[in-house]
């Protein structure tokens, strides 16, 4: 059995304090985990750093994220994907790491750029938040899709809200195409793994996921092509 007292006490109310935040930002049942980042090496950084050990002892205290809370978490993010950066900003440092390796680096490598991370900590601050009133009676908790990193599909089931904004600029995500054979998948088409419509541009035309507008010019050609 582990002592949890003795345990606690080797580890200081300080870090004892964040652990909340850490372990909900990390990964736990209903926040995924940053791929190939696990819990010791962000607990060593947050021993190693006053300002990320603030950063997760405030993650949770209210139901919204302080920008200078995020700001200290991006910083955090930034030294767990590169230990000795002195870059702070999430989308730089993809760049940078992009650029050194040219190109020649998967997408799980690279840190999340700042949109999704603002996500992935919105759901951290949330569950954290549940936790650090676990002895209050009835405590007052906002829906999760009320901006905490979730939203509702058209069924009116909770879905994870990866991004708020674009994965990238129009003119790049127009270029994006997938080579789909039969059908377009899920598992394994590169437009919907994105999140993206297939467009004209894609192998297979006239797919489920294909914007409607698409869809019946793509299907207007191939009736003229027989």
């Amino acid at each position: 059995m582990i002592d949890v007292g003795k345990l606690a006490a080797v580890l200081g109310s300080g870090v004892c304090s964040a652990l909340p935040g850490l372990h909900a930002w990390s990964g736990c049942d209903t926040v995924s985990a940053l791929a190939s980042q696990g819990k010791i090496k962000a607990l060593k950084l947050v021993q190693a750093n006053d300002l990320y050990l603030q950063a997760f002892t405030d993650l949770g205290s209210s139901w919204n994220v302080p920008t200078d809370v995020f700001n200290s978490i991006q910083a955090f993010t930034c030294q767990l994907y590169a230990r000795n950066t002195k870059i702070v900003g999430a989308n730089s440092l993809r760049y940078h790491m992009f650029c050194a390796k040219k190109g020649q680096i998967e997408s799980g490598q690279l840190p999340p750029c700042e949109d999704s991370l603002m996500q992935h900590t919105l759901r951290a601050n949330y569950q954290a938040a549940i936790w650090r009133r676990s002895l209050e009676n009835l405590p007052d908790v906002p829906a999760p899709s009320a901006g905490h990193g979730w939203e509702l599909d058209d069924g009116g089931s909770l879905k994870i809200r990866w991004m708020a904004g674009l994965p990238a600029p129009n003119v790049v995500l127009n270029l994006i195409s997938c080579t789909c054979r039969r059908t377009c998948r899920p598992s394994d088409c590169s437009c919907i793994l994105n999140g993206l419509k297939c467009t004209v541009v894609c192998k297979l035309q006239g797919c489920s996921n294909m914007v409607q507008d698409d869809a019946i010019v793509a299907q207007d050609a191939n009736d003229s092509d027989d």
